[in-house]
């Protein structure tokens, strides 16, 4: 199999993606000590649930207006070949939220009448911060989105702040039930969880890591804004947000480290919708080639942790 072939199958092969579910599945067992771990568990199957609904994203919106499989076969490279993401529930919670919240705001495109997914954006993003209070930083993102795909007004505006309302009215109603308005306090995010800065600190792998999906994210941009000239508006659209998004979530990360690994989960979903966009629209050998390169890089990532 040459190397175009190789490329070809990680694109449009089935195949694959089952054979990077095989393989996250061993290099997670051969780290974890204790297989009993709920939270080792429940991150597995959210982070494979992801990298599944990341196809089918693709499939219903044609973000990449190509056939692919390269959305799931880089979450699973990029989450399974790192143990800090092997029982990270909360950020696995959390990006399963973003990505539930994305569905409902690219199904409001052009569309002044999406009061019901301005809710339900609202209502998961409100759950998820549950799990992770700082996801409630998105919001001003989803808006941003709703006014670029031209579907943002007083309705769907209030809709959103309405499904945030909703969810704190339970929780204030099950705290009375369970002891009291005390109860309900000490579910709420704290400000030390939301607002207190705390330096980003880079060690050596997260420099190599960060600087090679930043060299690639401004490639992939550079093709999107610049030479993508042939996408439809309404799919170029979307990539656009989802390279803003990207951007937007970078310029907060150096600023909370201690949810470190929480923003990368995060940021990985529209970054690899921005980096299969280029792979899998891209005919040239050099592509071929450092797709290739980028994964055996992560596969040696691995290897470096384990050993």
């Amino acid at each position: 199999m040459n190397l175009r072939q190789i490329h070809n199958t990680l694109i449009s092969g089935r195949f694959s993606v089952i054979i990077f579910i095989v393989l996250v599945v061993i290099m997670r067992l051969i780290t974890q000590p204790d297989l009993s771990s709920i939270a080792f568990w429940a991150a597995l199957l959210l982070q494979i649930g992801i990298a599944l609904a990341l196809l089918q994203v693709n499939y219903v919106f044609t973000i990449i207006r190509t056939r692919t499989m390269l959305p799931a076969v880089f979450y699973l490279l990029m989450t399974g070949s790192f143990p800090i993401f092997y029982t990270e529930w909360q950020g696995s919670v959390a990006a399963s939220g973003a990505l539930i919240g994305l569905v409902f705001l690219f199904s409001s495109y052009q569309n002044p009448d999406s009061q019901k997914n301005a809710l339900n954006i609202g209502i998961i993003l409100t759950l998820c911060s549950f799990a992770w209070p700082p996801l409630l930083f998105l919001f001003p993102l989803f808006w941003y989105g709703l006014y670029v795909f031209q579907s943002l007004n007083f309705k769907t505006f209030f809709a959103s702040i309405i499904g945030v309302i909703v969810v704190y009215l339970f929780a204030f109603v099950w705290g009375l039930y369970n002891g009291g308005i005390q109860v309900f306090i000490e579910i709420l995010p704290h400000t030390e969880e939301l607002f207190v800065i705390h330096p980003f600190n880079l060690n050596v792998q997260d420099i190599v890591v960060f600087g090679l999906l930043f060299v690639l994210f401004i490639i992939a941009g550079f093709n999107i804004f610049v030479s993508g000239l042939s996408e439809k508006i309404k799919t170029g659209t979307y990539l656009k947000f989802l390279y803003t998004t990207s951007i937007c979530i970078a310029l907060v990360m150096p600023f909370q480290c201690e949810w470190k690994i929480q923003w990368t989960l995060l940021i990985y979903t529209p970054v690899i919708f921005i980096l299969s966009h280029f792979f899998t629209l891209s005919t040239r050998k050099i592509t071929s080639w450092i797709l290739v390169v980028f994964i055996l890089f992560f596969i040696g990532m691995y290897i470096w942790q384990v050993l």
